[in-house]
């Protein structure tokens, strides 16, 4: 039997994990999203057309495939619901292809209020906005509104009356704005739940009769490794476990440790909002990446900060999430490079050091420069027909992580990708 896949990003997210998930979903039957909500964001092109999905797995373009969303995502149903009617605007209906564990907790607009609210008013640590933090607060607090309370009225009306006096009494109190009406909550989420319900289903079980078939399954990872809960760059961070070790916890099937790790990352480095990012460059290199790679959010829109691959982050990720492989995405973007810089360590109080989250925002990166390959690299088709410059780039990344390095990304298309 060929092993199931678990695909993470090893930076602070945003490292081109759509495409690479739709080019592994050709070959399998299953894509399960396990952990993160609507703030993630996977851009994938069909042809010209470009789709950013930021619930749905990035294998429903295929036929074949089935996609799951598990138990550890926080879902908001406007945003399902949006992606839904764009998806099948374009002629692929998602009824039997789709399901989602009725035991997902739900976010709700009072969520995106609050986090906007707590974003503008002081201590902003740069989150997407949309109510994730405290959607995934409800959660540990034992508060949460999950999918299956939607099919008992009585409960589901006490559950959101809580919720909504919980967080009118901050809304008003702490930020002086405008509260909500319970009544309309409640009949907005009973209609948009109307509208989804025939994605619900049993996921557990269903992943369980595939992996039984001998069929592996493709888990799909959100964010980055840097920006887990409990191993990034605390509290700048998401408010999930974004590791492959979480993966049974979220998807409702523990088999699926038993899995290959595909890390992703870029051949630069990128970060969205607050946090410390030790390779973040201030000068022309920086707008150079950031203009050539199109580095704006795919869920916010925000301008990305940019900076030089930092290799001992990628090894420390290496190391988290046990990676059996590596995927290197945007090596196009240094085409024109006539020198490049990797971090191979830092300085933190005059002596060297690995990566620490603790220490990052007083680290200074120690760098190896090496030399650009000044061409194109497009018309590459294998690993053979990259220029030294760039085959010795991805050996460099591999001696320092002890990790081999299986894929290339050398452009934008799906097409694009150097097999190894």
């Amino acid at each position: 039997m060929k092993k199931s896949l678990i695909l993470v990003g090893t930076q602070w997210g945003d490292e081109g994990k759509g495409k690479i998930v739709d080019y592994f979903s050709s070959k399998f039957k299953a894509v399960c999203r396990f952990q993160g909500g609507h703030n993630a964001g996977h851009t994938i092109y069909q042809g010209k057309e470009k789709f950013v999905l930021h619930l749905i797995p990035s294998g429903i373009f295929y036929d074949h495939v089935k996609c799951f969303i598990g138990q550890g995502v926080i879902l908001s149903l406007d945003s399902l619901l949006s992606e839904i009617d764009e998806i099948e605007s374009k002629g692929i209906n998602l009824e039997g292809k789709l399901r989602i564990s009725r035991y997902c907790s739900l976010l709700l607009p009072i969520h995106a209020k609050i986090d906007q609210l707590r974003e503008d008013h002081k201590n902003s640590i740069g989150t997407t906005r949309r109510g994730i933090g405290p959607a995934y607060e409800d959660k540990t607090a034992r508060r949460s509104i999950k999918a299956f309370d939607l099919e008992d009225k009585d409960l589901l009306k006490k559950k959101v009356f809580d919720l909504v006096s919980y967080y009118n009494y901050q809304i008003e109190t702490i930020f002086n704005s405008t509260t909500f009406d319970p009544g309309e909550v409640l009949k907005e989420l009973i209609e948009k739940y109307k509208k989804a319900s025939k994605y619900f289903g049993d996921v557990t079980d269903t992943l369980e009769d595939i992996y039984g078939d001998g069929d592996p399954i493709l888990y799909e990872g959100a964010q980055g490794t840097l920006l887990d809960v409990d191993y990034g760059t605390y509290p700048y961070v998401t408010s999930s476990n974004t590791l492959a070790t979480s993966v049974g916890i979220g998807s409702g099937f523990p088999k699926s440790i038993f899995s290959d790790v595909l890390g992703v990352a870029k051949a630069y480095t990128t970060r969205v909002g607050e946090g410390p990012f030790p390779t973040e460059l201030f000068c022309d290199d920086g707008k150079k990446i950031a203009d050539i790679g199109n580095e704006y959010g795919a869920t916010t829109g925000r301008p990305r900060r940019c900076g030089w691959l930092d290799l001992e982050a990628l090894k420390y990720s290496a190391k988290l999430n046990n990676l059996t492989s590596l995927c290197i995405t945007k090596l196009d973007v240094l085409d024109d490079f006539n020198q490049i810089k990797v971090c191979i360590g830092y300085q933190v109080d005059g002596e060297q050091s690995s990566f620490k989250s603790r220490l990052l925002h007083k680290s200074k990166p120690i760098y190896k420069t090496i030399d650009g390959w000044g061409c194109s690299l497009k018309d590459a088709k294998n690993f053979n027909e990259l220029p030294i410059e760039a085959k010795a780039f991805i050996e460099l990344i591999e001696e320092f992580t002890k990790i081999p390095v299986s894929l290339i990304s050398n452009g934008p298309n799906r097409e694009d990708l150097i097999l190894r």
